[in-house]
């Protein structure tokens, strides 16, 4: 599995990829998410971590196949059309959740699960995008990197990129900035 593979608008995943190490998450916020056993193993540690210092952090999504990113996308450009869909979700074949890295985190406080957008301002979001690097984690869409991304910010997105992942995050990079550097 190349962990550093860069999945967006412009470099696509066959309709057929799935990945051949996906295990179970074991996630409290629902049964049957899978992850690569890679990023598994690093997210257990991160949240591991994350209770120590007083956080309930945990995986609301992980893998989806390309059938599945599908039906989530259509079923927003339906709702919210084009111009809604195009910057907040990938379309099938474009999304970082097919190769099983990207994890979309919840967090728990107070007898309540808060995702998405509800954790933008949480402390635990805050410390899990200041320690996420130290087990192979990257803020994926990052705040004032949307023309590179071209992803709205998301707070709860990170994707495993394993030893990349201090570089990437010592010099503020996205994986997008990475591969243009890396080309140039």
């Amino acid at each position: 599995m190349d962990y550093n593979i860069l999945v967006n608008k412009d470099n696509p995943l066959p309709r057929a990829h799935i990945p051949n190490n996906l295990v179970d998450a074991t996630s409290k916020y629902k049964d049957n998410i899978l992850i690569d056993q890679k990023a598994k193993e690093a997210f257990d540690k991160l949240k591991e971590e994350a209770t120590k210092n007083g956080y309930q952090i945990d995986i609301e999504s992980g893998y989806r196949d390309y059938d599945y990113q599908e039906k989530i996308y259509n079923r927003l450009l339906e709702e919210k059309g084009f111009t809604y869909a195009v910057t907040r979700i990938a379309e099938p074949g474009k999304s970082e959740h097919q190769t099983g890295l990207a994890i979309d985190f919840c967090v728990y406080r107070d007898d309540k699960c808060y995702i998405e957008n509800d954790i933008k301002d949480l402390e635990e979001t805050l410390w899990v995008h200041q320690n996420a690097h130290k087990y192979g984690f990257i803020l994926r869409y990052p705040e004032g990197k949307e023309d590179i991304t071209k992803y709205d910010y998301e707070p709860w997105h990170v994707r495993y990129v394993g030893s990349l992942a201090e570089y990437l995050h010592t010099n503020n990079l996205t994986l997008e900035e990475y591969y243009d550097k890396k080309i140039n």
